[in-house]
Formats: C-alpha cells, structure tokens, sequence
C-alpha cells in the first residue's frame, strides 16, 4: 500500500506539472499561431483587407469606366438579334424543346435496355 501511495504521489506532481503547462500554453497567444498557423493567416488577411480602405476613383475615372462599360455593352448587344414573333414562336420553342428532350430520353432507356440485356447475357454465357 505504501509503494502505490508512493506512486500516486509521484503521478499526481507530475500531472499536476503537466497541468501547468498545459494552463501556460493556453494563456500565450504565440502557442496558438504555432499550431493553427494558416488560421491566423487567414485571419491577417481577413482583417488587412477590411482595414485598408479602398482605392477612391476619381470623377474622370469613374465617367471613363462607366463609358467603357456602356460601349462594351452596346458593341455585346449589336450582334445579338432580338426575337421577334411573340408567343408563337415561344411556343414553338418550347413545343421543339420538348419533343427533343423526349427523343433523346427515349433512346437513352433503348440503349440502357439493350446494355442490360447484353451484360446479362455475357454473364450467362461465362456461367455457363
């Protein structure tokens, strides 16, 4: 009994130191960059892009990049033929649409079907 009270005591001042340390570690803020390194980072950077202001455009700049804008935005549109016809041709599409959709969705389950069979009776035969 002596000899484990001896022990206990010796692991109790050893946990105890450990406790320590432990409790030091957690207090210092360098312990915590050392082991999470790519979060403190992230979060310089978080905080560096919040803190510098931005750039502030001036007057000319800002009618430069808004005509810019606006003449890439015309020379876009001059190529694209609005539609015309109305609810016919919407119809249309849609009806073409589907009756497209429909075709190809038909021949998928076909050819899944022919596969299928086909592996089955590859299967077959190697069984046999």
């Amino acid at each position: 009994i002596l000899d484990r009270m001896e022990k206990v005591r010796r692991d109790l001042d050893k946990d105890a130191q450990e406790i320590a340390e432990s409790a030091r570690d957690m207090g210092e803020w360098r312990h915590y960059v050392k082991s999470y390194p790519w979060i403190f980072m992230g979060a310089a950077f978080a905080i560096g892009y919040v803190i510098v202001p931005r750039r502030r455009l001036d007057v000319r700049d800002a009618n430069r990049a808004l005509s810019e804008l606006n003449d890439q935005t015309r020379s876009r549109t001059r190529f694209f033929a609005t539609p015309t016809g109305g609810v016919r041709n919407a119809v249309k599409t849609f009806a073409g649409n589907l009756i497209w959709r429909s075709a190809v969705s038909y021949a998928m389950r076909q050819a899944n079907q022919y596969l299928a069979s086909q592996i089955v009776k590859s299967t077959q035969d190697d069984e046999s």
